[in-house]
């Protein structure tokens, strides 16, 4: 059978340094990739309504139709163009499926080319 325990005694002398680990310091890479989608108005169109245009209507740089969605997500920024000139974001909304534009008063005309520029970005690391 044991007895009570005692008293702590005092904290004892340091011990000495020990040999200093390696520090790996990885290499970040940012990796930009920007996708541009094409539309452009087959007829005039009054934005006092919501205007969409669906994810298969664009085409890419290449003139390919082939969307099933647009890139969009955390790690995005997109900007929209009509007829050359950046637009306010508050003109527009994106979801992967579709390019939405309203702007009450405000009239397009048919052959007015949408250009929606999306930049995506992924991190690389390398130790």
């Amino acid at each position: 059978m044991e007895g009570p325990a005692g008293i702590q005694g005092p904290t004892g002398p340091q011990g000495p340094q020990g040999i200093p680990g390696s520090v790996i310091v990885p290499e970040i890479n940012v990796l930009p990739t920007t996708l541009r989608y094409f539309y452009v108005l087959m007829s005039e169109v009054n934005l006092d309504d919501p205007f969409v245009i669906s994810a298969g209507q664009f085409t890419d740089d290449d003139g390919n139709q082939a969307f099933q969605s647009i890139m969009v997500g955390p790690n995005s920024s997109s900007t929209v163009y009509i007829n050359g000139m950046i637009q306010e974001g508050r003109i527009y909304t994106i979801t992967s499926e579709a390019l939405t534009l309203y702007s009450p008063g405000d009239v397009l005309l048919a052959g007015t080319p949408i250009l929606l520029e999306v930049l995506y970005l992924t991190v690389q690391v390398v130790a």
